[in-house]
C-alpha cells in the first residue's frame, strides 16, 4: 500500500519540476557580430557576467533581464530586456553582466 502512495508522490514531483525548468528566459552571447563565433548560454536567475559582447540573440519567457556596462552587475542598470518577447542585437553591445529576475 505505501508503495502505491510513493509512485504518484514521486511522479508528481517529477512533473512539476520538468514544467517548471521548461519556462526559463535565455541571454545567448556571440563572440562576434552576426550571431558568429564562439556562445554563451545564460539562463540562471541572479547575476551573471557577460563573456562575450560581439551580438545576442535574448528569449524572453517568463523572466526579465536587467542589463549592466560593468562586470558583477556593478553600477545602475543600463537596459531591461522584456520578460515576454525575444529581442536580439547583430553588432557588438557594451553590456558586460545580466541580472535575470526570477
Amino acid at each position: 500500500m505505501k508503495r502505491l502512495v510513493l509512485v504518484p508522490a514521486l511522479t508528481a514531483g517529477i512533473i512539476a519540476l520538468t514544467a517548471g525548468a521548461a519556462y526559463a528566459s535565455q541571454y545567448i552571447a556571440y563572440e562576434g557580430p552576426g550571431f558568429t563565433g564562439r556562445s554563451v548560454l545564460i539562463d540562471a536567475c541572479g547575476p551573471s557576467n557577460i563573456p562575450y559582447g560581439g551580438s545576442y540573440k535574448w528569449y524572453g519567457d517568463g523572466q526579465s533581464g536587467r542589463m549592466y556596462n560593468q562586470p558583477n552587475t556593478g553600477g545602475v542598470m543600463h537596459f531591461k530586456l522584456p520578460s515576454d518577447r525575444n529581442a536580439e542585437q547583430r553588432t557588438p553591445v557594451g553590456w558586460k553582466s545580466i541580472f535575470i529576475e526570477c
